[in-house]
């Protein structure tokens, strides 16, 4: 399962994800491979590790690894070709199944279910950015698209044998009900009539009925259809302020394990708000394009980038299943809003006057860098469940 907004995607070269200056653990069986081709002359030596062994031993990698990719000082791995254009020189020279179980998934965000594979995408890559960019097409659910094929191997949170998502603290909430509010969300946040604060508004009302459930209500799942059928006054949703961006961002920070590299945190601008409606889309000049109504915010009559990246924060997220309830998946979209507006400032993007596509889009990286690639998913996802605890509305836990 995943969104029909990347369901064709196919890897741009960007060479992004073997430059960014992280660890890339190599699995043994991998490792033995990779070696045996390097001794065999099936693999090329890299030229900046030539006379240095290309692995570096790592204590504390995942799924066994021992070592990791060389780096050279820049943050590019070392099997990284420097010619423009060849890339990879294991994926080019022995294919896709030689990769580390890292080169081989990114951008893909799994999570394995009793239902299947669920994927999204870490827009943190270039080429999965701009996908949210191109105007047309509907947000839905697909299965099985040819861009992922059901026998790739796929790794991510494996939560088969969970007992499934939570609608509060001590209620299940079944795989089946989850699958039907995530459907939900994405039509909501694909909605033209409702900005991007509106559509989170809406949900996070949804989502107080749908937790006030008990057994003397009836079964859990048309109750949940009904809720769904309700909708808030979407007038109700703020804008976080900059001070709430600021502080969105922080939280997130403090999640990132002790020891990683983190960016320097956005400047806060007094006055700005979150991307929003005007009453006549700005009008930007893309290169190749023309002059066209703004597809890379929320502004203008249809959703755009900002209503596509929500809906792909809320399909497929682990925060879903480590969280403590459906409070706790809404108060995410609100943190993941909350931060893009924050990226957007270290932009210098003046949200009100309309954003430029190329700021957008930079922003949308470096939210997904932090979001998904730095902050311990656990950790975060146990901050955003204090807002379960509390009576009445939630409270952003920043």
């Amino acid at each position: 399962r995943v969104l029909s907004i990347p369901a064709d995607y196919s890897c741009g070269s960007s060479g992004v994800c073997c430059s960014s200056g992280w660890d890339i653990p190599v699995e043994p069986a991998i490792e033995d491979r990779l070696r045996a081709a390097l001794a065999q002359g099936e693999l090329r030596r890299p030229i900046p590790a030539a006379g240095r062994d290309p692995f570096r031993r790592v204590s504390g990698l995942p799924h066994g690894a021992r070592v990791a990719l060389r780096a050279d000082e820049a943050g590019r791995c070392v099997f990284l070709d420097p010619e423009p254009g060849r890339l990879c020189t294991i994926h080019r020279e022995l294919g896709a199944h030689a990769l580390a179980s890292a080169c081989r998934d990114f951008p893909r965000i799994v999570t394995l279910t009793p239902a299947g594979y669920s994927i999204t995408l870490s827009h943190y890559c270039p080429t999965a950015a701009a996908h949210l960019f191109r105007d047309g097409s509907a947000m839905t659910v697909e299965v099985d698209p040819p861009a992922f094929p059901p026998d790739w191997p796929y790794e991510g949170l494996d939560a088969r044998a969970s007992v499934g998502p939570l609608l509060r603290p001590g209620v299940m909430m079944g795989w089946e009900a989850h699958g039907r509010w995530e459907r939900h969300a994405v039509q909501t946040l694909a909605r033209a009539e409702l900005g991007p604060v509106q559509a989170i508004a809406v949900l996070g009302g949804q989502a107080e009925t749908a937790r006030a459930w008990t057994p003397e209500r009836g079964p859990f799942e048309p109750y949940l259809e009904h809720c769904l059928g309700e909708t808030p006054t979407p007038e109700e949703g703020t804008p976080p302020s900059s001070e709430e961006c600021g502080r969105a961002w922080r939280l997130v920070a403090q999640c990132v394990p002790r020891g990683h590299p983190l960016p320097s945190p956005p400047a806060s601008r007094t006055g700005s708000e979150a991307p929003t409606r005007t009453r006549s889309p700005a009008r930007v000049r893309v290169p190749g394009q023309g002059s066209r109504p703004q597809a890379g915010s929320a502004l203008g009559a249809r959703p755009g980038a900002v209503h596509r990246w929500l809906a792909a924060r809320a399909f497929a997220s682990w925060l879903a299943l480590q969280g403590e309830g459906l409070r706790t998946t809404v108060m995410g979209l609100r943190l993941a809003l909350a931060v893009l507006t924050a990226e957007l400032h270290r932009g210098r993007a003046d949200s009100q006057e309309g954003v430029d596509p190329a700021i957008l889009l930079e922003a949308i990286r470096r939210a997904d860098l932090l979001l998904v690639h730095l902050a311990d998913p656990a950790a975060l996802a146990r901050r955003l469940s204090r807002a379960e605890w509390g009576a009445g509305s939630p409270t952003p836990a920043w």
